[in-house]
């Protein structure tokens, strides 16, 4: 029997999501319909359980626009009203050439891709790193390697690097009634249980801030006011 056979008090609680699954489902639909894989969608689908992601998704699916190559090339590429960088919603764009490659949106890719570096992941070559669907592959590949994340990257990359950019973005797909805000309106109920799951993991802070926060508790073998162990620095040229 297929998950959409279900009745509504059937519907899983989300500490039972497959978080990986959800992200990866997100990832796909916001690529352009003509490179979708619809049959991937349709079996990914079927596994999940009801839930108010999957009936976003079914909503989403149900649209015409939501298919229609038109649609996403004008709304979502090409100079578009409502880019998918996520960079673009954070940060203004440079007035000058000059100013481009120290503006705050490419210190921002920087740090992104040291992120990916640090989990083993790479950027396909002819995507910028915050590319919305790069940025959603990360959370679902990164969710299976927990034993490189001791110091709290992935919770910094939700809450840091991406929650803070989705309103804007979502802003704008509404203002254009863009069938694409019902995949952002998952991607923010999504992440809000993986911050809920992640609520005990370290909080990584760069080292600039630990070395503002005095010591209060006194570790074994740390005399009193001791400066806490740095975590890796996340600006250019090196590694988190």
């Amino acid at each position: 029997m297929t998950m959409s056979a279900q009745q509504p008090d059937q519907a899983v609680g989300s500490a039972r999501w497959d978080l990986g699954l959800i992200y990866e489902l997100i990832a796909e639909l916001l690529l352009n319909p003509e490179i979708r894989d619809p049959l991937w969608v349709e079996g990914a689908l079927e596994r999940l359980p009801n839930s108010a992601v999957r009936e976003l998704f079914e909503r989403f699916k149900a649209n015409p626009a939501a298919h229609n190559i038109d649609e996403y090339t004008q709304t979502l590429e090409l100079t578009p009203p409502c880019p998918l960088y996520l960079g673009a919603h954070l940060y203004e764009e440079p007035n000058s050439c000059r100013g481009a490659g120290a503006c705050d949106r490419n210190q921002y890719m920087i740090e992104l891709g040291a992120i990916y570096e640090h989990f083993g992941l790479g950027v396909d070559a002819r995507e910028l790193a915050d590319f919305l669907p790069v940025m959603i592959d990360f959370l679902a590949a990164s969710a299976k390697r927990t034993e490189r994340d001791g110091i709290g990257l992935r919770r910094r990359f939700v809450e840091h690097y991406l929650a803070p950019g989705l309103p804007a973005l979502r802003a704008s797909l509404r203002k254009y009634e863009s069938v694409y805000e019902l995949l952002v309106e998952a991607l923010e109920i999504a992440i809000d249980e993986d911050l809920e799951r992640m609520s005990e993991d370290p909080i990584w802070l760069p080292p600039e801030i630990l070395e503002s926060i005095p010591v209060t508790i006194q570790g074994p073998g740390q005399s009193a006011g001791a400066q806490p162990a740095q975590s890796p620095s996340m600006m250019a040229g090196e590694r988190p």
